[in-house]
C-alpha cells in the first residue's frame, strides 16, 4: 500500500500500528491542505526523519512548522488539535472527507469542534420525527470524545453502543436530572444529549418544573462543564420551555431528503435564533451529516425518557 492521502481514518491507523504494512508514508493532515500547500504538506512529511536529532518529534505532524502550516491553511482549531497531541480526530476527518464530505464542511465540522471545547455550548435541535436529529446529535457527541480524551457522554439513548470499546466505557445513561447532576459532580468535562426532551421540558405544560427543578443545569452548565444537546420535536421549537430555548447557542434544523433509489441523506443547519417560527442568523451547514452507523449501533426506534424532577 502506498502513502495515498485518501488513506479512510480505520486504515491510517492500522498502517501507523503496523497492521497493514510497512510503510508509514500516510498524510493525515491531507484534508487540510490544498494545492501548493498539500504538496508541501505530503513532501515534508514524506521526507521527515526523526532520527536525525533525539530531541525531534516522532513524526512530521507534531512540528512547529506543521502546526504553523494548520495554523495557515486550516485554522487554529485543527493546530491546536496536534498541538496537543490529538491527530486522532483531524485523522478521522481526513478519511472522512474522502468519503462522505468534502474539504470545506471538514472545516466547518473543526470550527464546531472548537466551539463543543466551550463548557456551556447547548444547541437546541428542531424538526419532525424520522429527521436524523439523534444521529447529528450523537455523531457530534462522537467527534467531542474523539477530541478529548477525558470528556464522557451523558445521554438517556440507552441503546447506545459504540463499536470502541475505549470510547463505549465513557458513556453514561441518565434518564433524569439527579443523575446528570451526580455525573457533573464526578467529571470536570461532560457531553450530554438529552433526547425527546421536549415530553419532559415542554413549553405548554412543564414550565414550572423546568425552572423550579431542571434550571440549575443550564443556568450553571458552563461551571459544571456541560455541554449539552436538547432534542425536540417541533420545527419551530415551540415545544422547548422557554428556559432552554433563551439559554441556547444555535437552533439547529434537521432536514431529511428521500430519494427512492438511494439512502436518504440528512443536513443540519445551525441558526442564531428562531423568531416566530422563522429561523434568523444562519451560522453554517453540515450537509450531509455522515452516519454514526459505521462507529456506533443505537435503535432509532428507542422511546427515550427524563425525568427533570428527579
Amino acid at each position: 500500500m502506498s502513502g495515498d492521502p485518501s488513506l479512510p481514518a480505520a486504515e491510517y491507523r492500522e498502517v501507523q500500528d503496523g497492521r497493514l504494512t510497512d510503510n508509514r508514508a500516510a498524510y493525515p493532515l491531507s484534508a487540510y491542505f490544498e494545492g501548493a500547500a498539500l504538496e508541501r504538506y505530503q513532501y515534508l512529511s514524506h521526507v521527515y526523519d526523526s532520527s536525525h536529532h533525539p530531541d525531534l518529534p516522532a513524526t512530521f505532524e507534531q512540528t512547529d512548522l506543521c502546526e504553523r502550516m494548520l495554523m495557515k491553511h486550516a485554522g487554529e482549531a485543527a493546530a491546536r488539535a496536534v498541538r496537543e497531541g490529538n491527530v486522532s480526530l483531524l485523522s478521522y476527518l481526513t478519511g472522512l472527507t474522502h468519503r462522505e464530505v468534502d474539504l470545506s464542511e471538514a472545516r466547518t465540522l473543526m470550527k464546531i469542534v472548537d466551539e463543543m471545547r466551550r463548557p456551556g455550548w447547548m444547541p437546541v435541535f428542531v424538526g419532525h420525527t424520522d429527521g436524523g436529529k439523534t444521529n447529528t446529535a450523537l455523531w457530534l457527541a462522537f467527534l467531542a470524545l474523539l477530541d478529548d480524551p477525558d470528556m464522557v457522554l451523558a445521554t438517556n439513548v440507552t441503546t447506545l453502543e459504540f463499536h470502541d470499546d475505549a470510547l463505549d466505557e465513557r458513556v453514561h445513561y441518565v434518564e433524569s436530572k439527579s443523575e446528570l447532576r451526580d455525573l457533573c459532580d464526578e467529571y470536570d468535562d461532560i457531553f450530554a444529549v438529552l433526547d425527546e426532551f421536549s415530553t419532559e421540558a415542554n413549553a405548554q405544560t412543564s414550565n414550572y418544573d423546568v425552572n423550579e427543578h431542571f434550571y440549575e443545569l443550564v443556568t450553571f452548565k458552563s461551571k459544571l462543564g456541560l455541554r449539552m444537546i436538547v432534542i425536540g420535536h417541533r420545527e419551530d421549537g415551540y415545544d422547548i420551555a422557554p428556559a432552554l430555548r433563551e439559554h441556547s447557542t444555535y437552533f439547529v434544523k434537521q432536514v431529511r431528503e428521500e430519494h427512492d433509489l438511494e439512502a436518504d441523506e440528512y443536513h443540519a443547519e445551525f441558526y442564531d435564533a428562531i423568531d416566530d417560527g422563522n429561523f434568523v442568523g444562519e451560522q453554517f451547514t453540515i450537509d450531509p451529516v455522515p452516519s454514526i452507523e459505521s462507529d456506533a449501533d443505537y435503535d432509532p426506534d428507542e422511546t427515550a425518557t427524563f425525568e427533570i424532577t428527579d
